[in-house]
C-alpha cells in the first residue's frame, strides 16, 4: 500500500528563528537544519557528525567479533567475566573512564536434562545440536547444553497433549474439544510470544510440565535453507532461553525494587512471583517430530499443523507418554556490567548507550553485533576526542550482563541508580542483536522517533548506496505489527499504522525496559534484522555471521554511525529534540480507541471521562510548549533558561510514572507503555486500563484511570513549566529593527 509521508505540523518559520521543528520529520526539513540546534551551530554539529561517521571500520568490527564468539559466555561464568574485562579494557584505550561494577543474582545451571518417550515405544530423547564439518565452533564441548532458565527441577511421566504456541486461545481452543492438559506434559511450539507466557499459561492450566520445541515452519527449513547451506534452523537446533516472568518483573528474583549487592534483603526463592512453578525444557525439530508423530486423538484444528511432513494431532491419551527428569543448581552467581563514562564539558547531563554482553552460546548475532558496533561507537568517540573534541554532555556507555536470564544486569544497575539515572539521563539507546541482516528495525518513545528517522537519513545503506532511510522507507508496507528478534526471544512490536518506516512502541525484552518501564528515561531500541534462524542456539558463531549474517561487516559499521550520530545529536544539541506533539497525538489516538470500547458499557465510560480529560490536556499543553521553543531566538539563548529546559524536557516521560505501579505488576510504573501480561515482549499502551476493560474490571479500571489521568496532568504541568521557560527566553526583534 502507498503511503503518503508524514508531513510537518508547524509552518517553517522565517529565517532568523530558531528551527527546533519538535514535530517535523527531518524528511520535511530544510536541508540546513538539524533538530534541537540553532542555526549558526548546524555546520558545527555535521561537520562533527560526518568525522565521526569516517572513523568506524568493518575490519575492527570483524575483529571485535572474532574475539566476542571465540568461547561460550553464559552469564554468571566466569568466561562472561572475561568478556566483561576484555570489554573494560578496550574502552580504557579509548580514553574513556570504565570499569566493571558488580551484582549477585539467583541463576540456575543445568546439571542433569532427560527426555525420552515412554509409550509407545521407548525412546531416549534430548539430542544435543549436530556439529558440521567447516564450523569448529561447532566441536565446541564447552557449549552450555540446551535448557530454559528459570525452570524448577522435576521428574514427570506423563500423556503429552499439543497446544500449538501455547496461548491464551489455544487453551480455549483445547477446551472447546473437550482437552485437558492438568497433570499432563504440554508441548507447544515457539512463536506467537515470549516463551515465559507459555510456562506461564501451562502452569496456570495445571500442566504438571512444558515441552517447547522449534517447528520448522516458524525459523526452519520452510523458511529456507538450513544451516549450514543457509540461515535457518537445521532439524538439530534448540533455541535456548528464560521462562522468568518478566512481565511481572525482570532482574534478579530475589531483590525486586533494590539492587542485587551483598547486602542486600533477598526473598525466599518460594516467595518471587516470577519464578516458574513446572518443569520446561526446549527440544530441536528431530526430537518433536518423534512426539508428535505418537500422538493420536482428534486432529488439530485449522492454523495448528506445523511444517513436519506429517499429520499433526492433539493426543492426551495415556498411548503417548514421555518421562522428564530436570536438575537445577541454583545459587548466587556473579554478574559483570561494563559501565563506560566519557566525561562531557557538563557532568548533570547523560547519553547512555547500552548493549549486552552474555551469550547462551558464542553469541556472534545475539548480542556480539550490537557489542561489535558499540565497540566502534566507543572507539570513534574516543578518536574525536583525542582530535581536540570534548562533549557537551558526558556519554556512558554499558554492556550489561545477564541479559539472558532476565535483563538482570541493567535492571540492577538501574535499580541502583535510578534517582540519579532520573535526575541526569536525557535518554538511553539499546541495541541487542544489532545485525542479523540488512533490514533495519526500531521501536522507540514517542518523543524520540523523528530523532531516530533523521539519524538514519545520514547513514549509507552497505548495499543500496543509498541512506538507511531510503532502503527502510521503501520496505516497509502499511502494517500494524512487525516480528524481529529480540534480547530474549521473538518480539511483537505494534508499529505506527499509515507510516513507512515504522517505529515500534517500546515493550519488553531487552535492555531498555528497566530504564523505560521502571525509571522513565526516554528510551530507543534499533537493530538490523534479516534471515536469522539460529537464535540461541550454537549457530549463531562467527561462522553464521560471515556467512550469512554480515559477510562485509558493512551493516555492523552502518549500526555504529547510526548509533552515534543520535549520541552526537542528544550530546551537543542547544535544546534537546524531544517530540511531545507526537506523543501526545499517540495518546489521543490510543485514549479514543478505548473510549469507543468503553463507549459499550455506560458505567466504564463514565471511568474513562477522567482520561479523555487529561489527554485533552496533555495535547494541549504539547502544542504551547512545541510554539513556545519554536519561537526562541537564534540571535540569544539564555543559558541558565536553556539549562533548566533540557532538564526538564526528558522528565515529561517520568511524569508519566505512577509512584505505586500498575495493578499486580507494581514494578512496572510508566502508565502509557509496558509490556502486556500475557502479551510477552510486545508493547500494550495504557496497560492497567487496556487490561482491565479485557478482564470487565470496574474496580481495577477505577484504579487505573485515576493514576493514568493523574501522571498525564502531571506530564501537562511539565510541558506547561517548559513552555514557561521558553517564553521567557529573548525574542527575535521585530523585522526592521
Amino acid at each position: 500500500m502507498n503511503v503518503s509521508k508524514p508531513q510537518s505540523r508547524f509552518a517553517v518559520l522565517a529565517a532568523g528563528l530558531f528551527l527546533l521543528s519538535l514535530a517535523m520529520p527531518s524528511r520535511a526539513q530544510a536541508p540546513d537544519s538539524v533538530s534541537g540546534f540553532l542555526p549558526s551551530h548546524v555546520e558545527a554539529e555535521r561537520q562533527l557528525e560526518r568525522k565521526f561517521r569516517l572513523i568506524p571500520d568493518a575490519a575492527h568490527a570483524e575483529d571485535d567479533l572474532r574475539h566476542l564468539t571465540s568461547q561460550p559466555h553464559l552469564a554468571g561464568t566466569e568466561a562472561s567475566h572475561q568478556v566483561a574485562e576484555w570489554l573494560r579494557d578496550q574502552y580504557k584505550s579509548f580514553g574513556f573512564d570504565a570499569q566493571i561494577v558488580s551484582y549477585s543474582a539467583w541463576l540456575p545451571q543445568p546439571r542433569e536434562v532427560q527426555l525420552e518417550l515412554v509409550k509407545p515405544v521407548r525412546r531416549a530423547l534430548a539430542t544435543p545440536e549436530a556439529p558440521f564439518d567447516g564450523d569448529p565452533a561447532t566441536y565446541d564441548q564447552r557449549a552450555v547444553r540446551a535448557f530454559n532458565i528459570y525452570s524448577p527441577s522435576g521428574d514427570v511421566t506423563a500423556p503429552v497433549v499439543y497446544a500449538n504456541y501455547g496461548t491464551l486461545d489455544d487453551y480455549r481452543e483445547l477446551a472447546s474439544l473437550g482437552v485437558s492438559v492438568e497433570g499432563k506434559v504440554v508441548l507447544a511450539r515457539y512463536g506467537e510470544g515470549y516463551r515465559g507466557i507459555k510456562a506461564k499459561l501451562a502452569e496456570e492450566h495445571r500442566a504438571a510440565a512444558l515441552i517447547i520445541y522449534s517447528d520448522p515452519e516458524e525459523d526452519g527449513y520452510a523458511a529456507g535453507d538450513p544451516y549450514p547451506q543457509g540461515p535457518w534452523r537445521p532439524m538439530s537446533g534448540i533455541q535456548r532461553g528464560s521462562i522468568l516472568y518478566t512481565q511481572i518483573y525482570p532482574g534478579d528474583p530475589l531483590t525486586p525494587g533494590v539492587a542485587a549487592v551483598s547486602d542486600a534483603q533477598r526473598l525466599a526463592p518460594a516467595a518471587a512471583s516470577d519464578l516458574p512453578h513446572i518443569p520446561t525444557m526446549p527440544i530441536n525439530a528431530q526430537d518433536a517430530a518423534v512426539i508428535l508423530g505418537s500422538l493420536r486423538g482428534k486432529h488439530v484444528p485449522h492454523g495448528w499443523q506445523g511444517g513436519l511432513p506429517f499429520t499433526y494431532h492433539v493426543g492426551g491419551s495415556r498411548d503417548t507418554q514421555v518421562h522428564m527428569k530436570l536438575v537445577m543448581d541454583y545459587a548466587e552467581r556473579p554478574l559483570y556490567d561494563v559501565i563506560a563514562t566519557l566525561h562531557g564539558a557538563s557532568d548533570d547531563q547523560w547519553v547512555i548507550l547500552g548493549n549486552h554482553h552474555d551469550a547462551w552460546v558464542f553469541g556472534a548475532a545475539d548480542p556480539g553485533s550490537g557489542t561489535a558496533g558499540m565497540l566502534e561507537t566507543g572507539r570513534a568517540l574516543g578518536e574525536l576526542v583525542r582530535s581536540g573534541w570534548k562533549p557537551r554532555r558526558t556519554i556512558v556507555i554499558c554492556h550489561w550482563d545477564g541479559e539472558e536470564p532476565g535483563l538482570l544486569g541493567s535492571t540492577e544497575w538501574v535499580e541502583a541508580n535510578r534517582a540519579e539515572l532520573q535526575a541526569k539521563a536525557v535518554a538511553y539507546i539499546n541495541t541487542d542483536v544489532g545485525v542479523a541482516g540488512p533490514d533495519f528495525a526500531a521501536s522507540a518513545t514517542p518523543s524520540l522517533k523523528d530523532l531516530l528517522r533523521a539519524a538514519t537519513r545520514e547513514v549509507a545503506d552497505p548495499e543500496t548506496g543509498g541512506s538507511v532511510y531510503d532502503s527502510w522507507f521503501q520496505s516497509t508496507e502499511n502494517v500494524k505489527e512487525k516480528e524481529k528478534p529480540s534480547g530474549t526471544g521473538s518480539q511483537v512490536v505494534t508499529v505506527e499504522a499509515s507510516v513507512k518506516a515504522p517505529v515500534g512502541d517500546l515493550g519488553a525484552g531487552s535492555d531498555f525496559s528497566p530504564f523505560f518501564d521502571y525509571a522513565g528515561i526516554p528510551s530507543i531500541d534499533m537493530g538490523f534484522g534479516g534471515d536469522y534462524g539460529v537464535y540461541h542456539s550454537i549457530y549463531d558463531d562467527f561462522y553464521w555471521m560471515k556467512h550469512f549474517g554480515d559477510p562485509t561487516f558493512g551493516y555492523h559499521v552502518a549500526l555504529a554511525r547510526i548509533l552515534g550520530t543520535i549520541a552526537l545529536r542528544l550530546d551537543e544539541a542547544d535544546i534537546l529534540p524531544f517530540n511531545y506533539a507526537s506523543y501526545a497525538s499517540a495518546i489521543q489516538r490510543n485514549v479514543d480507541d478505548l473510549a469507543a470500547r468503553a463507549a459499550r458499557q455506560p458505567d466504564e465510560a463514565v471511568l474513562l471521562k477522567p482520561v479523555e480529560q487529561a489527554s485533552e490536556q496533555f495535547a494541549a499543553s504539547a502544542t504551547r510548549a512545541t510554539d513556545a521553543l519554536r519561537m526562541i531566538s537564534t540571535a540569544s539563548i539564555d543559558p541558565a533558561n536553556a539549562e533548566k529546559i533540557n532538564r526538564a524536557l526528558p522528565e515529561v516521560e517520568q511524569a508519566l510514572l505512577t509512584p505505586d505501579g500498575l495493578v499486580g505488576r507494581p514494578w512496572f510504573k510508566h502508565t502509557v507503555y509496558a509490556p502486556g501480561s500475557y502479551a510477552g515482549y510486545a508493547s500494550e499502551m495504557m496497560p492497567g486500563v487496556t487490561e482491565a476493560l479485557d478482564r470487565d474490571d470496574p474496580v481495577t479500571l477505577r484504579q487505573e484511570a485515576d493514576s493514568l489521568s493523574a501522571a498525564l496532568l502531571r506530564a501537562s504541568a511539565q510541558l506547561d513549566e517548559i513552555a514557561r521557560l521558553a517564553r521567557a527566553m529573548p525574542t527575535p526583534a521585530p523585522e526592521g529593527h
